[in-house]
């Protein structure tokens, strides 16, 4: 049996940080999703609610999102299923924490995504998603909740890129795990 997340014996400490194939993939696909929902998100709402891209972006964001989910889902298995170290700084501790924010605030965005659809999603035009909730009130809370899930979504993602910045100013690139 193989066991793609934890380092053999004979791994070099900078071997036995280094990430699965698995991960580093759902890590990349990951950013790419986070990014664009991110973005097009918070910056559509400058635009009219009539304004087709606007539109699109409103249609095309929960369909990505509701496809994404069983990769994150893969994505958090993983992370919970690598072996935890032992010893960490506390630099690590930190970045650990961040880390686990960060899976937070995305399953609490994905969850409060697909509670607060107001309509039927259909995916790929194949599946259906139903609408789970059909109360006004809960749907603005939780509209509202997502919102705020968003903000410290992009805040803690912020954040993470920024130490990735910082490290590689410092000379000791993090950035090189996760392109292998």
């Amino acid at each position: 049996m193989t066991d793609l997340d934890s380092p053999s014996s004979a791994t070099s400490a900078d071997e036995a940080n280094a990430y699965s194939r698995p991960r580093i993939v759902l890590h990349w696909l990951s950013a790419a999703v986070i990014l664009w929902a991110t973005f097009s998100g918070f910056g559509v709402v400058l635009l009219d609610q009539n304004h087709p891209f606007r539109q699109w972006v409103e249609s095309f964001n929960p369909q990505l999102t509701s496809l994404f989910i069983p990769f994150f889902a893969w994505r958090l298995w993983l992370a919970v299923r690598a072996e935890p170290r032992a010893s960490r700084k506390s630099q690590e501790r930190l970045a650990h924490t961040v880390h686990m924010g960060i899976y937070a605030a995305v399953s609490g965005v994905l969850i409060t995504g697909v509670l607060m659809m107001t309509h039927p999603v259909t995916l790929l035009a194949l599946i259906t998603l139903p609408q789970l909730i059909h109360s006004n009130i809960a749907l603005l809370q939780l509209h509202e909740l997502h919102h705020v899930l968003c903000a410290v979504l992009a805040g803690l993602v912020t954040l993470h890129l920024a130490a990735v910045v910082m490290h590689y100013v410092r000379g000791k690139s993090v950035l090189g795990r996760m392109i292998k």
